[in-house]
Parts: C-alpha cells; sequence; structure tokens
C-alpha cells in the first residue's frame, strides 16, 4: 500500500488512485477461493474432506461477509454523512442504492448458506470480525476531510472485484446473482479527480483507502486461512 502514501509527482490523480487501489484490492486472495468454490461443484468424484472444505468456505464466505457488511448503516452509509462535496452526492446516491441490492443479497446468502462450522477459536475470530467491523466504521466515519470518500470509493472498487466468490457461492446454493449497480471504476476514478483538489484533501483520501483495504484484505485472509486449515485437518 506504499503507493497511496505517497504524493502524486505527476499525473492524473483519479486515474492513480484507482489504480493503486486495483492493485491493492482483496482479489488476490478472493480469487482461488472462487476457484475452489466453483470448480469442486462440477466435480461429482470430490471426496469427502474436499466436499467438507467446500462446504465449510461456502459458510464462511456468507456468514462473515453478512456480519461485516450486511447490516445497515455500512461504510458507504456512513461516508456520505461526512462527504459534504456536491460533486459526490449522484455518487453517493447510486452507491448507497446499489449496496441496499447487496446488502439483501448477502442476507440472502447467510440464510442459504446454513450454519457456520464451529471450530476451535471461535470466541477470537469473533472478536476479530467484531473489531473489523468497528474498524470500518471509524474510517468511514472519520472527521478527517476526504478520508471517508476515500474509504468509499476504494470499498466500492475491492467489492466490485472481490464479489465473483459470492457469485460462486450464490451459485453452489441455487441462489440467483443480482446485477452489481455500484459505481464503475470510471465513475470511481472521475469522483476521485473531482474531489482531489488539495493535497490534503488527496492525502487523506489515500489514507482512507489504504486503511479500508487493508481491513478488507484481513477480513478475506482470515476466511482463506480457516479454509486451509479445513483442507488440512
Amino acid at each position: 500500500m506504499d503507493n497511496l502514501a505517497r504524493p502524486e509527482i505527476s499525473g492524473d490523480f483519479g486515474s492513480l488512485f484507482v489504480d493503486t487501489v486495483l492493485g491493492d484490492s482483496s482479489v488476490s486472495v478472493t480469487a482461488p477461493l472462487t476457484a475452489f468454490i466453483s470448480d469442486s461443484a462440477i466435480r461429482p468424484d470430490l471426496r469427502s474432506p474436499f466436499k467438507y472444505a467446500r462446504g465449510a468456505l461456502v459458510a464462511d464466505v456468507a456468514h462473515f461477509i453478512n456480519i461485516s457488511h450486511g447490516r445497515h448503516p455500512g461504510i458507504i452509509d456512513h461516508a456520505a454523512h461526512k462527504i459534504v462535496d456536491d460533486a459526490a452526492r449522484k455518487w453517493l446516491i447510486r452507491a448507497i442504492d446499489a449496496f441496499t441490492t447487496e446488502r439483501a443479497f448477502l442476507n440472502a446468502l447467510t440464510v442459504a448458506a446454513g450454519p457456520e462450522r464451529r471450530r476451535n477459536g471461535e470466541n477470537k475470530v469473533a472478536a476479530l470480525i467484531t473489531a473489523q467491523s468497528k474498524n470500518f466504521e471509524m474510517l468511514a466515519s472519520s472527521d478527517r476531510k476526504g478520508c471517508p470518500a476515500g474509504a468509499a470509493i476504494a470499498f466500492a472498487i475491492d467489492w466490485q472485484r472481490s464479489r465473483p466468490v459470492l457469485a460462486a457461492v450464490a451459485l453452489h446454493i441455487g441462489l440467483d446473482v443480482p446485477q452489481c449497480t455500484l459505481p464503475t471504476v470510471d465513475e470511481c476514478s472521475d469522483l476521485a479527480e473531482c474531489l482531489g483538489t488539495s493535497e490534503s484533501y488527496r492525502r487523506a483520501m489515500r489514507f482512507g483507502a489504504e486503511q479500508i483495504l487493508a481491513q478488507q484484505r484481513g477480513l478475506w485472509q482470515l476466511i482463506a486461512a480457516r479454509h486451509a486449515e479445513t483442507l488440512a485437518s
């Protein structure tokens, strides 16, 4: 995430901001999870331990992501109360409406995925997820001008990058996958460019993005670690 912390020397801030967010998104963690769920779903010869691991992964993804982002208000909702720039109004309205659909999708996934597989250290995991949820809210609600905007834009981009794993879970358990209508990457770039009119605001945006992406990657890494543990057992 060092690139987000460095001031730009030249070029378009919006494009550079978004390119860095894309490079530091959660997709490196979620892509192998997506592949495991998708590939194992079409293998009738899958051995019992792998079938169990698939079920455990599906439940973890559904429950942990829902705990973190399935409640209202979420990251974008909190940020909307802090972003006073008129230029962000249209983007925020669209993003809030879009994530209402995403929230309903998460809730449906959780119900259909069934209960989590209980394991040792479950209390520590629950405490960590709760702490991360508070960190998401803190970043999106920051009084530092630019931080909530950076967090919300980075979250919207990262959500779209990691959403294929949610789609894989839905397809595995027989649910329809709704279209994601969050602002596109180009629209996120345009907003970042529009808002980043001063270096102080840009620094705060970079900080908000850096921190929200770190939290998101940490959440997915926790899910991936539990999956690896299940496969090894």
